[in-house]
């Protein structure tokens, strides 16, 4: 079967050619070659190699490579596939090379059929764990990890976003990626403000978890000088110094001049003076406590100058408005000036509640 060799990097942008332009065959899988190049299987109607279109990339005979099962439940044993589809988890988590899936009812009887299947299904997933729910004073996930694929029994992992990798650890710490967008959304406003005051920016996080909020800011050169993270859970403190380590190096102007990845209780932050009006940027994401916990944050923003608050809540939906107003009269009674507050649902949480985001521009 004619294949068309490209790159392996390059695999996905041909394969989404090919298919827009109805030269891909649907029924063969692509082909790993030698070299670090993949084979993409052509029909008959796709131009020889002679065609502009390929840009050089040569065409090779190879054996077509048929498509294996689709989802791994048509990879369990015969007899379990007899059961009832409902049978199965519909849904899995997948953090990095780890796999989190909750099995209830009849599935948690066939936890190593499941994990299996998974596997064999994933080649990129490492481990395989049951979702018991959550545990301890930091709630964080109870993982019981059923199946490895290469024996090591831990839960760390590294995942992507946008461009950069974090550390993380779903057995120890908290991490989402469902405030990826709103991450993008602070590097913006961050930006903005460095802007209006000319210079690098301190940033303070003291829900960091693993510091997820971080990387997007590290990477743009002269955005930030320097950076006050922490989280009460020390299990996320490691990771999250660990994470600091890595994004400092692979700034490409230098590391940081001021950085501190903090174990402490955030309520307790403002009674260290050396913390005090050290930031430019507050960043508040503890869903439940974010605008109560305001007042005794405000301190480690500094004075005179704009500054910026981003956060997070779970409020009540028909009380948004009362809140807006809430926050600009407790930067009033801080005796804060040029006041901008802006505070929008972003997504539903109840059917009365919803989660959050709040802005506010300030200078105190």
């Amino acid at each position: 079967m004619r294949h068309l060799r490209v790159p392996s990097a390059e695999t996905q942008d041909w394969l989404a050619l090919c298919r827009s332009s109805h030269w891909l065959v649907t029924t063969s899988g692509v082909v790993r070659l030698d070299g670090g190049f993949r084979g993409i299987p052509l029909m008959e109607n796709a131009p020889d190699e002679t065609d502009a279109c390929w840009k050089g990339h040569v065409h090779i005979e190879s054996e077509g490579k048929g498509k294996g099962p689709v989802h791994w439940t048509e990879r369990l044993p015969e007899a379990l596939q007899e059961l009832p589809p409902e049978t199965w988890p519909s849904a899995y988590e997948i953090q990095g090379d780890v796999l989190i899936v909750k099995l209830e009812g009849a599935a948690a009887v066939y936890g190593e059929s499941i994990a299996e299947a998974m596997l064999e299904q994933l080649p990129n997933i490492r481990v395989i764990c049951a979702d018991e729910g959550v545990k301890g004073d930091f709630r964080v996930r109870d993982l019981d990890i059923i199946k490895t694929r290469d024996g090591t029994e831990h839960t760390r992992t590294r995942v992507r976003e946008h461009g950069h990798f974090v550390w993380v650890d779903p057995a120890k710490a908290y991490f989402s990626t469902r405030l990826s967008s709103e991450r993008e959304k602070t590097l913006t406003s961050v930006q903005n403000l460095r802007i209006r005051l000319d210079r690098p920016l301190v940033i303070a996080d003291p829900y960091a978890g693993v510091g997820p909020a971080f990387p997007l800011l590290f990477a743009e050169p002269g955005l930030i000088e320097g950076c006050l993270a922490g989280d009460l859970n020390p299990d996320a403190v490691d990771l999250l110094r660990l994470n600091i380590e890595y994004w400092q190096s692979r700034r490409s102007d230098g590391p940081l001049n001021q950085v501190e990845a903090i174990c402490a209780d955030a309520l307790q932050w403002s009674d260290t003076p050396s913390l005090l009006g050290q930031a430019d940027v507050l960043l508040v994401n503890l869903p439940h406590n974010s605008l109560e916990h305001l007042p005794d944050l405000l301190p480690l923003l500094r004075r005179g100058e704009p500054v910026l608050i981003r956060g997070w809540a779970i409020r009540e939906r028909e009380h948004l408005a009362e809140d807006t107003d809430n926050l600009q009269r407790l930067l009033y009674d801080h005796d804060a000036k040029d006041i901008v507050v802006d505070l929008a649902e972003i997504k539903g949480f109840s059917t009365s509640k919803c989660f959050v985001a709040f802005e506010c521009n300030f200078t105190l």
